[in-house]
């Protein structure tokens, strides 16, 4: 379908179904895409009158999204003619683009590229019309955003804009003229907008202004237009549904630089639920806290935009991309000086927001928490939504991972594919509740180092992990409950679609359902422990989530006496229950009655005129409520039932052979129906508006009764894992040494289960005597899949779950750093091994006696003996400077004999119980067991491992995966490259060479 454009100065009847006050509407066909704006228009004077400004404001824009403070937008239509394609034609000007010059719209050439943003020129004052003024205005405004101005029922591009961002919609170039001047153009109508927002903002990561236009009520009856930016829409500021990971917060960063010192302040928001919190962190771990907090967008001083190489940016430009944003801050010392009165004040201006939450913050983060307000001040245009009180960040109470850990153990994303697929995310996932799922994730990333903190949620895992009928009743109420953070934050910023009213009211019910249910529970282990004389007793989270659920049967109450739940989605009324107003009750009374005349008339013609379907009542061509006729018979009978008194309206479309009759009486009656109707939509929404302040009130006991739905849900996943995948307890202490019997890889060997068939089980003892562990193997062996295991189980243990294991006794961790896998970063100019020295050196340098560090072929990207020093200096310095636990996989037997190792003991008897024959070849004694290496000190703590294989009658191998005490001499990479593919002729080749080198040495 081509779409047509209309000029500013046009008004359609139907504006009430287009007004545009928020961005949720439902989404249009891809039928109705237009991707081609080829067309020419002829502006007439429009044939129906104006609505004013207070007429508009009660109209709704979206049959299911009423606005709060509606934003009156006043929509201009024409006549459309549509000329055929690559024709130039005159059209009047307007009231809006009165100009000296005639304006012109005609086709670019298609070959028309994106190009650099240009800087904005101011052009000759004479000769620009209103509209280009406005437009040249705004852009000069807003040079960081995509410029969306509404014209008639179209959102347009201009100039750079339309060249840069038209081509990533799939639109074709047009041009306009405005006082003798060409510009490139290009736009949409106004009922896409959704769709180009999700591909402009979550797609390609930009910002937009839309640009709404309002009518100026000018002497004389003259009409002119104005236009102004009333919303931002920024990666880090959505609120919509269609544009979030339901399953994932969307951060808003903002860092808050200080020139006098190391340290940064933090704070980050997700608008969609109003969480908020706020740390103070230092220039080396920064990029942990990035790759923690994941930011879809981060906010910096405005100073930082003329030093691109500072820290913060450098940081960022390597890790990202991320979308910045540059606002202006004040440092700490100018916060300093400043009256703290005055500082606090500023935020409560801003967002009604309680100055005593900034107190307890240091300057940097106080300075960092108003940056973020001030944005969000700006982007939503004075709309103000809730905000919850900001939380500090508890630095030396969470587990920390650099970037390069997360990814490689594939916590939230896989590496082949970035997507949550695969990844442990997914396969621990068995929450059932959207804020279960994103809080999982913050979990994930974010592991304890309390011990008692930890001990409370396997507690509560534990409590229902024995009782299957509790878990199951909790999971149906859990099942019931909806995004109801997300619902009432929608209604902080003025979008009140009943149907969230409904989502609010479902949880909050189901919530009191899980309440009594888990109080029952409790006060039935009460009774056993006191008759039993048992010591067990009710977890202190399980009794601290009963006692600090709220009841909030009012807001329930409030919500099903107002909202109509069997609403028809398909108009714009009918949200709200008729009892609940005698206005609103009269008002349909009367509609009913109207609509029952218009029935009996409509089925009084059909019967004279008969027929299964003689005619249709539309809208078009300028006129409206026609009725359409195919045969001139039945449009004769229709005239005669009438006496004549029609209005035959047939040439407005000449194409078709049809017989088109506007009939007064109908015509009456159906605008008094739209009368009525519009009357409905503003009594519907007066009372929802009235239910929303009420519902606000208790907005802070919503949100904290959704954030316990959410811990119920991630530890009720848990105690299901517990059951189903036959995990165990972890035991956490503050030792210095980490113990796992029969332990698995949790997405290994699910995969494996699904193909039928099973993981190796593994031991290890990692600290302490043995606090170094030298894995040698094979190519395929499962060196890489032991390591992740062992740094999974650790962090699973630390964020409250049971792990897959037979038991598993664990010191706790403060860092877990990982060098695996090999990858280049072209893009700033590191090559493999630089970005593998990279890692390493990160890793020497911030490991402390208490981290887990998990190295897999350090060494490997260059010249043998260069890598094989390299690997060795690693191991010296981890084993004197930072000791700490570690898990070292390498090709290079030789650091066996270099660090002096011994082989390890445990885990052997069990080794030798279970029956598997190990291939003696592959696991030859230590040379220099217990000496130094050419006078280089032992490293008496280093103990050797290596993964097993064994050999067939065919000579074939076969992988066992058993990681066993020993040195492994062999890699077998010939036999990977047989298995690979590689020719024969290239293996036999390989092979001789092989032993020819073997020889030599």
């Amino acid at each position: 379908m081509t779409p047509v454009a209309t000029n500013s100065s046009g008004l359609k009847n139907d504006n009430r179904a287009r007004l545009h006050t928020s961005i949720a509407r439902p989404k249009q066909h891809a039928s109705d895409a237009a991707s081609s704006l080829e067309y020419v228009v002829k502006a007439k004077r429009p044939k129906v009158s104006v609505l004013t400004l207070e007429e508009l404001q009660s109209v709704n824009p979206n049959p299911s999204v009423f606005s709060a403070a509606p934003t009156p937008v006043i929509t201009a239509t024409e006549d459309p003619v549509v000329p055929k394609r690559k024709r130039t034609v005159r059209t009047k000007s307007t009231q809006d683009d009165a100009s000296p010059e005639t304006e012109i719209i005609t086709m670019l050439p298609k070959k028309i590229k994106p190009t650099i943003k240009p800087t904005i020129k101011p052009e000759p004052t004479k000769k620009i019309s209103p509209l280009r003024a406005q437009i040249m205005e705004l852009e000069a405004t807003y040079p960081d955003c995509v410029l969306l101005v509404r014209v008639g029922e179209f959102y347009e591009l201009y100039d750079h804009n339309a060249l840069e961002y038209g081509p990533l919609l799939g639109f074709k170039m047009g041009s306009k003229t405005f006082g003798g001047k060409t510009i490139a153009f290009t736009g949409f109508p106004m009922r896409q907008l959704d769709r180009h927002l999700e591909t402009l903002v979550a797609k390609h990561h930009l910002k937009v202004a839309l640009c709404e236009q309002y009518q100026n009520e000018d002497e004389g009856g003259s009409r002119s237009f104005r236009r102004s930016i009333y919303r931002i829409i920024t990666p880090g500021t959505l609120i919509d549904e269609q544009f979030l990971d339901q399953g994932e917060n969307n951060w808003l960063l903002a860092v808050s630089t200080d020139k006098t010192s190391n340290f940064l302040g933090l704070s980050w928001l997700d608008l969609s639920t109003g969480d908020f919190f706020t740390q103070e962190t230092t220039y080396d771990s920064f990029p942990n806290d990035l790759a923690r907090i994941r930011p879809r967008e981060v906010i910096v001083n405005s100073n930082l935009r003329s030093q691109p190489d500072h820290p913060v940016l450098q940081t960022m430009q390597e890790m990202g991309p991320y979308v910045v944003g540059f606002e202006d801050m004040r440092t700490a010392a100018q916060l300093a000086i400043q009256l703290e009165n005055e500082i606090l004040n500023e935020a409560t201006e801003l967002y009604e927001f309680d100055p005593r939450h900034l107190r307890p913050f240091s300057n940097r983060e106080q300075t960092a928490c108003l940056a973020i307000l001030r944005y969000i001040n700006h982007t939503q245009m004075g709309r103000k939504p809730m905000v919850q009180r900001p939380i500090q960040w508890q630095d030396d109470s969470i587990m920390k991972m650099d970037k390069n850990t997360i990814e490689a153990l594939e916590l939230v994303r896989t590496l082949r594919d970035p997507s949550r697929i695969g990844s442990l995310l997914y396969y621990l996932d068995q929450t059932k509740t959207k804020a279960g799922s994103r809080l999982l994730s913050d979990w994930l990333t974010s592991p304890l180092t309390g011990i008692d903190k930890i001990n409370g949620r396997l507690d509560m895992v534990e409590f229902f992990g024995k009782d299957s009928h509790l878990m199951y009743d909790v999971g149906v109420y859990l099942e019931e409950c909806r995004d109801a953070q997300r619902a009432i934050q929608k209604l902080s910023l003025g979008q009140i679609d009943p149907q969230d009213l409904v989502t609010i009211r479902v949880t909050l019910e189901a919530l009191q359902k899980i309440k009594v249910r888990i109080s029952d529970k409790i006060r039935l282990t009460k009774i056993e422990v006191r008759s039993s004389h048992r010591a067990t007793s009710v977890p202190a989270l399980v009794q601290e989530t009963v006692d600090n659920i709220q009841d909030l049967e009012g807001i329930c109450q409030l919500i099903r006496n107002v909202v109509d739940e069997s609403m028809d989605r398909g108009q714009d009324y009918g949200f709200i229950k008729e009892d609940v107003s005698p206005v609103l009750n009269e008002l349909h009374q009367n509609l009913r009655e109207l609509k029952k005349r218009k029935k009996e008339l409509l089925d009084h013609w059909k019967d004279h005129l008969g027929g299964a379907k003689p005619f249709e009542v539309k809208s078009s061509f300028g006129y409206r409520h026609i009725v359409e006729m195919r045969s001139t018979l039945t449009a004769d009978r229709l005239r005669e039932l009438l006496d004549g008194q029609i209005m035959d309206v047939s040439h407005a479309d000449q194409r078709r052979s049809k017989v088109r009759y506007q009939v007064p009486v109908l015509s009456e009656l159906m605008d008094s129906i739209e009368k009525l109707e519009a009357q409905i939509v503003q009594q519907e929404k007066s009372i929802l508006n009235a239910t929303r302040a009420d519902i606000l009130e208790e907005s802070t006991a919503i949100v904290q009764n959704c954030r316990y739905i959410a811990q119920l849900d991630v530890l009720l996943s848990f105690a299901s894992m517990m059951l189903e995948r036959h995990y165990t307890r972890p035991v956490l202490n503050n030792s210095g040494k980490s113990v796992v019997v029969a332990g698995r890889h949790p997405v290994v060997e699910l995969s494996l289960q699904r193909g039928g068939g099973q993981f190796m089980e593994n031991q290890c003892a990692v600290g302490d005597d043995e606090l170094i562990w030298l894995l040698t193997g094979p190519n395929m062996g499962g060196k890489s899949t032991f390591l992740r295991q062992n740094a999974i189980l650790t962090i699973m243990a630390q964020m409250g779950s049971f792990v897959p294991a037979s038991s598993a006794q664990l010191g706790i961790v403060d860092k877990v750093f990982s060098r695996l896998g090999a990858s280049d970063n072209l893009a700033n100019s590191q090559s493999t091994f630089m970005v593998e020295m990279t890692e390493t050196a990160s890793i020497l340098q911030h490991a402390t006696e208490r981290s887990l560090v998990i190295m897999d072929e350090v060494g490997r990207g260059t010249a043998t003996l260069d890598g094989c020093a390299i690997a060795y200096a690693t191991l010296h310095h981890l084993y004197h400077v930072n000791k700490c636990r570690t898990l070292f996989a390498t090709h290079y037997h030789e650091l066996a004999d270099m660090v002096g190792a011994v082989p390890g003991t445990y885990g052997q008897k069990l080794v030798e119980a279970s029956g598997h024959v190990v291939d003696k070849s592959d696991s030859q004694v230590v040379v220099s067991q217990g000496r130094g290496w050419r006078g280089q000190k032992p490293l008496l703590k280093v103990r050797c491992y290596q993964t097993t294989l064994e050999q067939q009658g065919d000579g074939m191998m076969t992988y066992i995966h058993r990681v066993v005490p020993g040195v492994c001499r062999q890699s077998h990479g010939i036999h990977v490259a047989l298995l690979a593919g590689m020719p024969a002729s290239a293996i036999d080749v390989s092979t001789r060479i092989l032993k020819v080198m073997q020889e030599s040495q």
